[in-house]
């Protein structure tokens, strides 16, 4: 039977399938003669296949459909009408064409009712096709409108009572039950409107107040959940703001690697996503350069906007080679243009000269600079002129002094100085003095990191309520900028380190006698740098050493981009110890220790950063 398309079709039924019947087509067979087929299953397995001809079929459905039909109506007066493919009424012996006897409809398709005339009378019309006939049924227009409105009076009367005894149910619902679980609801909503969303309505007298607790718990568990959302993408575009805020203060550092007459290193730190603090600083020409610390009122967005505002006008007027107050008195009066906002800034502004050390500044409302002069902090006093922004028509005052090659200045915001404790005292001026003087020997990078390091030990888990901002300016004469040269990496290019540093300190006149224990200590630091940074593989080690003649110090620092290794760390070797019972290793690391001054470890932009420091004379 799988051999022909036609019998190919009852293979179903040795699957499973109870009864198959299939439509008139050519048999496997005589592709001349057509037939339907069908099949039953047999209780024993296998099945019945049973053929009917075209012939047989007409004359049983002529027979026996037909009569069946005569005995059928729809309604009182509807009808059954079978016709043939061409519309032709069997059984009508005028051989009328049902077509002919009715307005035919547009675009008539199967199984949908039309509206239409057949012999002069509305009715409503409906067909299918089956087997070769037209089967139609037909109801006068007139018996379909009246059982629809009885349809249609009974459903309102229906809806009439339901609706009546309804409203008496709830009637009763809310007289005895619903009134004080609303009351009940309504308290809980109160202080969950009032900003309480941990309350939970629990009203649970019946089905459906338990089912709205539960929904209103669920939209108050969605609702918070919706503004942590709202809370997290908020923190998302703030910290996006934050990074757009820095990426507009100078972040490279040093910022003039050429330069051997000055250096700089600044940080701002946001109390919130973004801030109202800044620093700027620029070279105005080949010997001029200039510095600015401000702090505008207010945090968040709108202080950040007034900031960018306030730097852009004061750099747009520094570049103009006006005096120092000139540009703050300017920029004061562009500022209190349409500052509906009342905001305002703080600032102080200095321009050195690199050739004299000359140094103009102006201070409007600011913090006191904090100077560096024969190796004591002390702080810069003068009159401070008003806000910027404040007030129209301020003129600023013009301070001079001079700078000597090894001084420094250091600005810094208020956030410095009030970073308040847990117990609501502040940093203070004092302490702020007492630690610069007791690391004047750092270099500026690491020295405002290790101050923000002390004011956050002594501000503990209270939080940051103000913006911190800190700038520092080494003035240096030329030739104190610091000499660097790169090395291979290997412990075979050591001596080739030790010649470049040793011929240094000679020309420095350092003592044979601190020459010899300085390289040791030099010795120890490249031979980790080759061991345990590189790991025996090919790389470079950027090493550099700087003269600070007012204090008479060498500063020696030694860079590579190997992994992160810290010498430092290593817990130092009990030397009261045997040899047997000592620990291999770390004794060349406590001898670096006892030679040097200082030593300082960091790992900065992909870097291992090594630090030593030695007063030679």
């Amino acid at each position: 039977m799988d051999s022909g398309e036609q019998s190919r079709e009852f293979m179903c039924m040795l699957e499973g399938t109870e009864e198959y019947a299939q439509s008139y087509q050519p048999i496997a067979y005589n592709g001349a003669t057509s037939r339907k087929y069908g099949a039953v299953s047999l209780p024993g397995g296998g099945f019945l296949q049973a053929g009917y001809s075209y012939a047989q079929f007409k004359h049983d459905v002529d027979e026996y459909v037909f009569q069946a039909a005569k005995n059928r109506h729809i309604g009182n007066s509807g009808k059954i009408i079978i016709c043939d493919s061409d519309w032709n009424l069997i059984e009508d012996s005028k051989g009328r064409n049902l077509m002919d006897m009715m307005d035919e409809p547009d675009n008539m398709r199967e199984g949908q009712v039309y509206r239409t005339l057949l012999d002069g009378e509305p009715c409503m019309f409906s067909y299918l096709r089956s087997e070769g006939y037209y089967i139609v049924g037909t109801l006068p227009e007139a018996e379909a409108d009246f059982m629809r409105d009885a349809s249609i009076y009974v459903s309102i009367l229906m809806e009439i009572l339901i609706f009546a005894m309804l409203f008496l149910l709830v009637y009763f619902l809310i007289k005895k039950v619903i009134i004080n679980n609303l009351h009940k609801i309504n308290a809980s909503l109160s202080e969950i409107t009032d900003g309480n969303l941990n309350v939970q309505v629990n009203v649970r007298t019946n089905e459906e107040f338990s089912s709205l607790s539960d929904d209103i718990n669920s939209t108050v568990s969605t609702l918070k959940r919706y503004i942590a959302e709202t809370a997290a993408r908020i923190d998302k575009e703030l910290e996006y703001a934050k990074q757009i805020q820095l990426s507009a203060l100078p972040s490279k550092f040093p910022p003039y690697p050429q330069q051997d007459r000055f250096d700089i290193y600044a940080q701002m730190i946001a109390a919130k996503e973004v801030g109202g603090d800044f620093y700027d600083f620029y070279l105005l020409d080949e010997d001029r350069v200039a510095i600015l610390c401000a702090d505008v009122s207010g945090k968040g967005i709108p202080a950040a906007l007034f900031m960018m505002r306030a730097k852009t006008i004061i750099k747009e007027l520094a570049e103009r080679r006006l005096a120092v107050n000139e540009i703050l008195t300017l920029a004061n009066e562009k500022l209190c243009e349409s500052n509906e906002s009342a905001m305002f800034v703080t600032a102080w502004m200095g321009i050195l000269d690199l050739t004299t050390g000359k140094l103009q500044y102006a201070n409007a409302g600011h913090n006191p600079p904090v100077l560096l002069q024969n190796g004591t902090f002390t702080y810069l006093k003068s009159r401070p002129g008003f806000v910027l922004a404040g007030m129209e028509g301020i003129r600023y005052r013009l301070n001079e002094m001079n700078l000597a090659p090894g001084d420094r200045i250091f600005l810094y915001t208020d956030g410095v100085t009030e970073a308040t404790d847990a117990k609501e005292q502040l940093y203070g001026e004092e302490r702020l003095l007492t630690y610069l003087n007791g690391h004047a020997g750092l270099n500026a990078h690491d020295l405002l990191h290790q101050l923000k390091e002390d004011i956050d030990r002594f501000v503990g888990d209270a939080p940051q309520f103000d913006d911190m901002t800190m700038l520092m300016l080494d003035y240096m004469k030329g030739g104190q900028a610091m000499k660097e040269k790169t090395f291979p990496a290997d412990a075979r290019a050591l001596g080739d380190v030790q010649a470049f540093l040793e011929g240094e300190l000679e020309q420095l006149g350092c003592p044979m006698k601190l020459q010899m224990a300085i390289s040791i200590a030099i010795e120890e630091i490249f031979v980790n740098i080759a061991h345990y940074a590189y790991n025996g593989e090919d790389g470079t080690a950027n090493v550099g050493i700087a003269y600070d003649e007012p204090t008479g110090t060498v500063t020696f620092r030694f860079r590579d981009h190997g992994k992160p290794f810290n010498p430092l760390e290593h817990q130092d070797p009990d030397i009261t110890a045997s040899v047997e019972e000592r620990d291999i290793g770390g004794l060349g690391i406590l001898i670096t220790r006892k030679t040097m001054d200082n030593l300082e470890y960091s790992y900065e932009h992909g870097e291992n950063v090594l630090t030593m420091q030695k007063k030679i004379l």
